[in-house]
């Protein structure tokens, strides 16, 4: 099978022998596994993080190849989606780990492991029907975030995001506004839109958690779905502010894996019934053309939320 390995010098593709399976595993002919900007940071940074050779990825969807002896409950041809994954041609995983994909659903637009994250972030979010909500960021996290405040019953959703052509598909999803935050401050979308109850922070940098402070009314919500690994992941807070406010701060992110398992049923059954869209989120690019998906994502080449590698 081939594989994408990544060595100092970037992604090399390689032949490797096909994994076989344990007697508790499944192997997983891959169609599509996304690519998440943890990879793309460690991808970035791989002169001082790469201590030799490593195989990414962990967004993996496909069809059951092969079942251990003692795997119930899965059958060869099965669609599935995986918490795991990787940048191959196959993968093996747990039955513990995948979730069926219902007839009709083309795993390659169903990459349950981002979803998890987002839908576990969401049953956190305490959006009350009414409320008005705010999502810094409207890269693929955001918008995902976006469209479940909206399920969640909020009135207002305003979608605050730099890039313009981010902003447009945050209106096509549901946003009632729209804000570049190079053009209007804090202080001016609250004079145009009141404080907002709920504040999705989904950028991963230090400006949004800034913002997010000056937005919410008093106690209110901030939720962290952001990638903060930046400056080691150090950030900063305005505790004077957030203690004055008397709001409730959510880290947005899951570690449990039965709970994200859970999250990702839900969130593929969201997809099944047309509740949440992914699908134009998602750019595919085979295998061989790892590389260009990698340097696309660093450019934000326009209209890619999110890459997926296939096979």
């Amino acid at each position: 099978m081939k594989v994408a390995v990544l060595t100092r010098d970037g992604f090399e593709i390689r032949g490797q022998e096909l994994p076989s399976c344990g007697p508790n595993q499944i192997l997983v002919k891959t169609t599509a596994c996304g690519i998440c900007e943890g990879e793309v940071f460690y991808y970035r940074n791989r002169a001082t993080l790469l201590q030799d050779e490593a195989v990414l990825g962990h967004e993996g969807s496909g069809f059951v190849a092969a079942l251990g002896r003692n795997v119930e409950g899965f059958e060869e041809g099965d669609a599935v989606t995986a918490l795991d994954g990787a940048f191959a041609e196959y993968f093996l995983a747990s039955p513990e780990s995948l979730v069926k994909l219902p007839e009709g659903l083309d795993p390659r637009w169903a990459l349950g492991e981002p979803v998890a994250c987002y839908v576990h972030a969401g049953n956190r979010f305490g959006v009350k029907l009414g409320d008005n909500v705010a999502v810094l960021g409207c890269g693929f996290m955001g918008l995902g975030c976006l469209q479940l405040a909206r399920l969640q019953g909020a009135v207002f959703v305003c979608a605050i995001e730099p890039i313009r052509w981010r902003l447009d598909m945050a209106r096509k999803l549901g946003a009632d506004a729209v804000h570049s935050p190079e053009t209007d401050n804090a202080e001016g979308l609250v004079q145009k839109h009141g404080e907002f109850d709920v504040v999705i922070e989904a950028t991963g940098v230090q400006s949004a958690i800034d913002m997010a402070g000056n937005l919410v009314k008093q106690h209110g919500r901030i939720i962290l779905v952001g990638y903060h690994q930046s400056n080691e992941g150090m950030r900063t807070v305005n505790m004077k502010q957030w203690n004055y406010k008397a709001i409730d701060v959510v880290n947005g992110h899951v570690r449990r894996d039965y709970e994200k398992l859970r999250a990702m049923q839900a969130g593929i059954d969201l997809i099944r019934t047309g509740r949440l869209f992914i699908k134009p989120l998602v750019e595919q690019y085979p295998l061989s053309e790892v590389e260009k998906a990698f340097h696309d994502l660093i450019a934000r080449k326009e209209g890619l939320f999110k890459a997926a590698l296939t096979s």
